[in-house]
């Protein structure tokens, strides 16, 4: 995961100095305006951890700032809705910020990769052997990172299809001492969004 926050940030250098480079080309007159875009999602996850292997679905609402056509940050709220395994639940929500670096490959589609930080939250309901349910809350945060591409179908409206990856971590303690295991848990997204751009 570091070394693809490395190339992340390479390719972020590099955006700006190709953005530095068309300024230069087009005089002085020109100045690229940053764009503010929100939009929504749905999706589903698959979870697993050894304890879980199941599909959830999952929702998200975000907001992106791109500096160039090439580079931009992107703050999402994610609700990956609950998943159980017979002896606990999980309900898992989290905010991420992230870097985005986007290649367009014509003027209606365009393909980028992203990376960043989650900051996640997660409700665990757990029942022992005498069927006592015990609630718990827990939060962390973890890097991750993405793949997608995006589709225009409007003046100001995109259609965006993509793959992330996250990994949440629940040490025993924190669980059940009944619990043998940790929670570990991988999580592939794989959303449809549709962006609105100002």
């Amino acid at each position: 995961m570091k070394k693809l926050l490395a190339v992340l940030c390479m390719g972020a250098v590099s955006s700006v100095a190709m953005a530095q480079d068309d300024n230069s080309n087009r005089g002085n007159g020109w100045q690229f305006q940053p764009e503010f875009s929100i939009g929504a999602g749905y999706g589903f996850t698959k979870l697993k951890d050894g304890e879980f292997d199941e599909d959830e679905a999952a929702k998200k609402v975000f907001g992106v700032v791109k500096f160039n056509e090439y580079i931009g940050v992107e703050a999402a709220y994610i609700d990956f809705d609950e998943a159980g395994n017979g002896i606990y639940d999980v309900d898992l929500k989290g905010k991420a910020l992230n870097l985005i670096l986007e290649l367009p490959v014509s003027q209606s589609f365009s393909v980028y990769a992203k990376g960043g930080q989650m900051w996640w939250d997660a409700d665990t309901n757990e029942v022992d052997t005498s069927d006592f349910l015990t609630s718990r809350d827990h939060d962390g945060d973890e890097t991750f990172w993405g793949l997608g591409a995006k589709f225009r179908l409007a003046e100001h409206l995109d259609l965006r299809v993509e793959y992330e990856r996250f990994n949440f971590e629940i040490s025993r303690d924190e669980v059940n001492v009944l619990q043998p295991n940790s929670i570990d848990m991988d999580v592939d997204f794989a959303s449809v969004n549709l962006q609105f751009t100002f």
